[in-house]
């Protein structure tokens, strides 16, 4: 095919949703996330692009650290990815880095425990670690310098991971994206992105094929709003813990490893990123 007839593909597929119909990048999917060990029972519940972005962390985790490590949770919240370091063996330094860090009463454990109230932009580390997660955390990076030091605060042979939706799933994530969470990019925009900070992508995986997120649309996301709704307003008085449950995570147990499955023959339409990146001197 002439580069002009791949000019006009590109376009075509920019004007009419950028990744979301883009099939050229199916090199990207890695089915081989669904073997890691190690993932947090509880994130496989949810949607399907948590349930795969679960698997890719601990992927990639799994196969990159080992022993006693220096850990950045960036964005972590409560820091409940200390449980997924544990599960894989690990233990030494967590930093739970957030603008607004929960600090949970855990009993003692593989990993002293640090909490850092912070925003991204302000922060300044202390030391140095050996990976660095950004997980749901950097679609409220509008400026890649607010991140700057992600490179300078890497150990040598130390790696970030960063889990980040494409601009399209907008749909898919309405209260997330109108809360500032709408800094989502997608595939052609991150080498750059990333290159004026001093880190480049080493690992590039795709999150969600279109089966996925056609079912994290319309079963996921709107049937699940139906039923949720119309089971608390019925039955909620009766029964308040109901209010704090999610009634689609039992269908969801079935729905995510059965879309993932059937995305193996539909690798196109991702609904986010899994990337690896290093310090850009390093080779």
């Amino acid at each position: 095919m002439s580069s002009r007839s791949d000019e006009r593909l590109r376009g075509k597929a920019d004007r009419r949703g950028g990744d979301v119909l883009r099939r050229r990048p199916a090199d990207d999917y890695v089915f081989e996330i669904f073997t890691a060990r190690g993932v947090r029972r509880e994130q496989l519940w949810g949607s399907a692009y948590r349930y795969w972005s679960s698997f890719a962390l601990a992927y990639v985790l799994g196969r990159r650290l080992s022993g006693r490590i220096d850990f950045l949770d960036a964005g972590g919240r409560e820091g409940g990815n200390v449980a997924l370091l544990e599960n894989l063996g690990l233990s030494g330094h967590y930093t739970c880095l957030d603008l607004n860090p929960v600090e949970l009463d855990r009993p003692p454990g593989a990993f002293e425990m640090e909490y850092v109230r912070s925003a991204f932009a302000d922060f300044r580390p202390t030391r140095r670690y050996d990976a660095i997660v950004f997980q749901s955390s950097m679609e409220f990076v509008r400026l890649a310098e607010d991140i700057a030091w992600t490179a300078g605060a890497l150990k040598p042979g130390g790696f970030a991971v960063v889990l980040l939706i494409t601009r399209n799933a907008r749909l898919l994530y309405p209260g997330f994206w109108y809360s500032g969470g709408n800094n989502g990019r997608d595939r052609d925009e991150l080498p750059a992105f990333f290159d004026a900070i001093g880190l480049r992508i080493v690992e590039r995986m795709a999150l969600v094929g279109a089966v996925g997120r056609a079912v994290q649309y319309l079963v996921q996301l709107k049937a699940g709003r139906l039923l949720n709704g119309a089971v608390k307003r019925g039955v909620g008085w009766a029964f308040p813990a109901i209010y704090r449950t999610d009634l689609m995570r039992p269908f969801n147990r079935v729905l995510n490893p059965l879309t993932a499955a059937l995305d193996r023959l539909a690798p196109f339409g991702r609904v986010g990123h899994c990337l690896v990146l290093e310090r850009k001197q390093e080779t």
